[in-house]
């Protein structure tokens, strides 16, 4: 154990989890879910993780450190990181709660930049509960943890953000949420039930090997919204209707009406504006061999690149589909279920 200024405290890790969004991903993005009737987001916490550790420093210094980036930052507190460069919106973060020294924090996503799975998002959430747990005095709530990442994420990158990456790094399981005025109301069905049970026989996930830029193409499909385009809005009112109809299917463990709901939902998302498709991914999911292997698939997040997730018709195909997802050049992932963040403490030199 060793002090830091505002007690003793044991090395710890915070571990929390990506999510894949079955239906509804944009909705959870303000003011959109306020302009669409019945807007609801569908997602599932996904064992590919983001993680925080957090271990005495020497006194009167702090050292923040990136794994994916390789990269290092030390000042006198944690209020001195610099917020520009790679490091800018971790230490943003850390302002959002009163500076220490004597702390060294590390961070690390599995997930690779651009994955649409909510990774930077996760990572923030993860570590705002680690700054929080060394916090004195009453720590913030976790729902003011969600809310409070997802603004200082918007502020950094000075663009429109959604809610649900935040929301399922510290809930997991799977969760139909619903996004009204002043409030979230978040339904949440455990890993290991029904519908636990049956995602994990027939979802799948991989990579395309194309990073994805979520603010870009986020903006382009929320922009007619905005600007009242009735033809955006009716495929934004579109995708509120498959998103229930796919929470529904899940919520019964259904998995011909689940993957019909996800397909439905692309069908309409590829068409809400240029890049949230890609031809290599067009093609995949054209082809006989994958239509008759898949009930429904789409691209995480806001396409583009990223994570293909999607749902096979039979379980049996699975090792049929996966080398067909290896011959397009993608990299398949095991496909687990997580629940939500967690806290533990550490040994010193793990």
């Amino acid at each position: 154990m060793a002090t830091n200024g505002i007690g003793t405290f044991r090395p710890f890790r915070v571990v929390v989890p990506n999510r894949v969004d079955l239906a509804g991903g944009t909705l959870d993005i303000f003011p959109l879910y306020l302009l669409i009737e019945g807007a609801m987001t569908v997602n599932a916490a996904v064992a590919v993780r983001s993680e925080v550790v957090v271990r005495p420093f020497r006194r009167g210094a702090a050292r923040l450190y990136s794994g994916n980036y390789r990269r290092t930052v030390t000042a006198a507190d944690t209020h001195g990181f610099p917020l520009g460069g790679k490091l800018g919106l971790l230490s943003r973060a850390l302002r959002y709660f009163p500076a220490r020294s004597g702390v060294e924090i590390r961070v690390v996503n599995e997930a690779p930049v651009g994955s649409g799975i909510g990774a930077s998002s996760a990572l923030l959430v993860a570590l705002m509960l680690g700054a929080g747990r060394l916090t004195a005095g009453p720590r913030p709530r976790r729902e003011e943890i969600a809310r409070a990442a997802m603004e200082i994420e918007a502020a950094h990158l000075r663009s429109l953000t959604g809610r649900q990456d935040h929301l399922a790094a510290l809930r997991g399981g799977i969760q139909g949420i619903r996004f009204l005025p002043g409030r979230v109301d978040a339904d949440r069905l455990p890993p290991g039930g029904r519908a636990g049970k049956m995602l994990r026989e027939h979802a799948f996930l991989a990579h395309t090997g194309i990073a994805h830029h979520s603010s870009d193409v986020n903006w382009r499909m929320i922009r007619g919204a905005i600007d009242g385009d009735g033809v955006v809005l009716r495929k934004f009112g579109g995708i509120a209707a498959a998103a229930r109809e796919a929470w529904e299917a899940v919520s019964a463990a259904d998995p011909g009406r689940t993957g019909a709901a996800i397909a439905a939902e692309w069908s309409i998302r590829k068409t809400l504006a240029p890049g949230v498709s890609t031809p290599g991914v067009e093609a995949l999911m054209s082809g006989r061999r994958f239509r008759r292997r898949v009930a429904g698939a789409k691209l995480c997040g806001a396409g583009g690149g990223g994570m293909l997730f999607g749902l096979l018709r039979d379980p049996d195909g699975r090792e049929a589909l996966e080398a067909l997802l290896s011959e397009a050049g993608m990299t398949v992932l095991p496909f687990r279920l997580s629940g939500g963040a967690r806290i533990e403490e550490i040994r010193d030199g793990a």
